[in-house]
């Protein structure tokens, strides 16, 4: 299955990237991530704010910088993140 992260907003509006990696790639994370039990979005209180998305199959869920997202979301994000 392939997970995509994709960004946008930001200083520039543009968002900062995105990286789209199949879940072999990360394994240990993506079988530790409970996306069914994410919230739709989880927002934070700022400017120039970077807005994720991150799509698992049909699931997407998106956050923003700063915001608190569940640990197993936050794992994965960061193992598919790596890969950019």
């Amino acid at each position: 299955m392939t997970i995509t992260i994709t960004t946008d907003g930001g200083f520039t509006g543009r968002g900062i990237g995105g990286v789209s990696v199949d879940s072999e790639i990360v394994r240990d994370a993506f079988h530790k991530a409970r996306p069914e039990t994410w919230a739709r979005e989880y927002l934070s209180i700022g400017a120039d704010l970077v807005t994720y998305t991150i799509a698992i199959g049909e699931h997407r869920t998106s956050w923003q910088t700063g915001a608190a997202i569940p640990r197993d979301l936050e794992e994965l994000f960061e193992a598919v993140w790596a890969r950019k």
